[in-house]
């Protein structure tokens, strides 16, 4: 009842006349009959942001309404769902559709048709073929681990050149946020990376060698898996509660998800495909956080891992708006400090270990462009050569989300397979 009550307030506030830099946004969706409860998600506070069961629409049967105060100038996002992003709207084509948009600058009126609810995930990893990848794609399904808290699936993605040469080997890159790479019926936005169009691009033009990409789901830990201890270890004093209030100590598990991959994971991998082992064929890769993830790992792992590529670099390690945004004067200098002192006290080497940071200028990579001008100097010191043994790119206009990422995908790839194609 009170989460009723709640909901008919925030609508009721939300239509009221709005001030004159702020103006009503009217979002309506046609669902399948009999959908039941249908919610707005996207990328304003009271939205979540992005909580699967932001806000509830109004309505009953096919047609659903809300009706939003945004200010002018903003561009909101929207997903519709059925309260989880296990049942998020599938569009016209059957597959998750990307974040809707609407710039606004005035009242404004937008209809989405939701043609069905996204069937459970089992459906989908039970039909790789579905998928349709150039090259191969198998699941291990639910894998466990007794360092972590969460099974989780994992995508092993093979080239074509894999089966059309029989002998070869092949480097491996280990990428976060599995679900994402492949396939747009499971990925979180309805667009998958195309890690396999890129590649297979790339090889055609002679760019790159083809290699494995595993693809390890992100659990509902992921924050915490995607926690870098070793650097919120070395925050300041007076930092540390702050830090502690997102991550407490107890809870990050960053470490331990490393140890997975790098202890089981790895080795399972190694014996079950025809890999490169070695250190100079094996790579990290990630978004936002699990850009965050790839970096420290090849830190922690440095004879494991010879390269990491991070898109959307999420430097500033905590997630809250009043860490990024409310905090930044305070937080920023403090996480950028102890970065520098995590870096020095490990044993990167720029001749093994190559690292890209990139990042877009549009919604919450913006916030990244003051951590990655300070990191860079800090990188530089420790030996990292421009275009070489460092990669930093912003990509203007870009924003943090999968289509975003897919676009440049390319540029990270030949970054991190560049070395023994042109050897």
């Amino acid at each position: 009842m009170r989460a009723l009550v709640l909901s008919a307030l925030l609508t009721l506030a939300a239509c009221t006349t709005p001030q004159a830099d702020m103006a009503l946004v009217t979002i309506r969706a046609r669902v399948p009959t009999d959908s039941g409860r249908v919610f707005l998600a996207g990328n304003l506070p009271e939205l979540g942001p992005w909580r699967a069961d932001g806000m509830e629409m109004q309505g009953e049967g096919r047609d659903r309404s809300v009706t939003l105060s945004v200010r002018v100038g903003t561009s909101l996002e929207y997903k519709v769902t059925q309260g989880s992003w296990d049942r998020e709207g599938l569009g016209p084509s059957g597959t998750v559709m990307p974040n809707s948009r609407i710039d606004v600058d005035g009242d404004e009126e937008a209809t989405i048709t939701i043609v069905d609810w996204k069937h459970d995930i089992n459906e989908y990893v039970a039909d790789p073929d579905g998928a349709g990848v150039i090259g191969q794609l198998t699941y291990w399904r639910d894998v466990r681990s007794p360092l972590l808290e969460h099974s989780r699936h994992v995508s092993i993605y093979l080239p074509p050149q894999y089966e059309a040469s029989p002998t070869a080997r092949f480097p491996v890159i280990y990428a976060h946020d599995g679900q994402n790479l492949f396939d747009p019926r499971i990925a979180n936005t309805g667009v998958d990376w195309g890690i396999d169009e890129a590649m297979q691009a790339l090889v055609a033009d002679g760019v790159i060698e083809p290699a494995i990409v595993v693809g390890i789901w992100s659990t509902p830990s992921r924050r915490l898996e995607y926690a870098p201890a070793g650097v919120l270890a070395r925050v300041s004093e007076d930092m540390r509660r702050a830090a502690a209030d997102e991550f407490p100590e107890e809870l990050r598990v960053g470490d331990a998800y490393l140890r997975f991959v790098v202890e089981e994971l790895k080795p399972r991998v190694d014996a079950a495909y025809r890999t490169r082992p070695d250190r100079d064929s094996t790579f990290l890769m990630g978004a936002s956080m699990g850009a965050l993830i790839s970096v420290y790992g090849m830190v922690e792992h440095p004879d494991v891992f010879g390269g990491a590529a991070g898109l959307s670099m999420h430097w500033p390690v905590g997630v809250s708006d009043r860490t990024i945004v409310e905090r930044q004067e305070t937080w920023r200098p403090a996480i950028v400090a102890a970065f520098t002192r995590y870096f020095a006290s490990k044993s990167l080497d720029p001749t093994h270990h190559r690292i890209w940071v990139d990042h877009g200028t549009g919604f919450l990579d913006h916030l990244y462009v003051p951590y990655q001008e300070a990191m860079l100097p800090v990188l530089r010191d420790l030996g990292y050569v421009d275009g070489v043994t460092l990669q930093a790119r912003v990509y203007p206009g870009a924003n943090h989300n999968e289509t975003a990422w897919r676009a440049r995908l390319r540029d990270p790839l030949t970054f991190l397979l560049r070395q023994r194609a042109a050897e």
